[in-house]
């Protein structure tokens, strides 16, 4: 039985390749670099286990992974199947300490603590309204105590997320921008 709207994890991009387009199309020269900029944001360090959320073909993932090598290791989630082979195929391209799993941000498949950092780029605006303070529920979850929360999206979606952020108990929030459109926030599980 086909499922509902009810059932959707949200908005699901399926088409690896035309999404890799558009996005060097609309960032020429600086998309890589960006994503190196919010893995530094992020605060992660070699040895760190990191939960990419929403991760597409990871390009966060794959600059997460190259800031926690040697020893760390990034898991990218993402519900959409044709992303997570994409993302799994660049990383073994790359060699990249990566590993890729379809999920959902608002079910995560983790135990309680099990991470160290969670990081989600332009994904959380994705994830259906009503599921929302669900899934920082869920990120709070699976970080341990003292664990980093990363979440860069454009500037209206960021906005509303702090509040939910909140909400879900993490403290030290912090915001600000890489480019003009890409902002960020950071906060920490107590």
């Amino acid at each position: 039985m086909p499922g509902t709207a009810a059932d959707s994890p949200g908005l699901l991009i399926n088409h690896p390749r035309r999404y890799e387009l558009f996005s060097s199309l609309a960032l020429p020269l600086v998309r890589r670099r960006l994503f190196e900029r919010l893995a530094e944001r992020s605060g992660v360090r070699p040895g760190d286990r990191v939960l990419d959320i929403g991760c597409g073909t990871g390009a966060l993932t794959l600059a997460v992974a190259a800031a926690v090598s040697p020893g760390g290791s990034v898991l990218g989630v993402d519900p959409s199947e044709p992303m997570v082979e994409h993302a799994r195929r660049l990383a073994a391209r790359r060699g990249a300490s990566a590993s890729f799993a379809l999920g959902t941000a608002q079910e995560l498949d983790a135990a309680d603590g099990s991470f160290d950092a969670v990081v989600t780029s332009f994904a959380v605006h994705h994830v259906r309204a009503d599921r929302r303070e669900r899934a920082f529920a869920e990120m709070f979850r699976v970080l341990r105590p003292g664990g980093r929360l990363l979440v860069a999206d454009f500037r209206g979606p960021a906005g509303r997320h702090r509040g939910m952020i909140a909400a879900a108990g993490f403290t030290g929030l912090a915001r600000g921008r890489e480019l003009p459109f890409a902002h960020w926030i950071t906060a920490t599980r107590p």
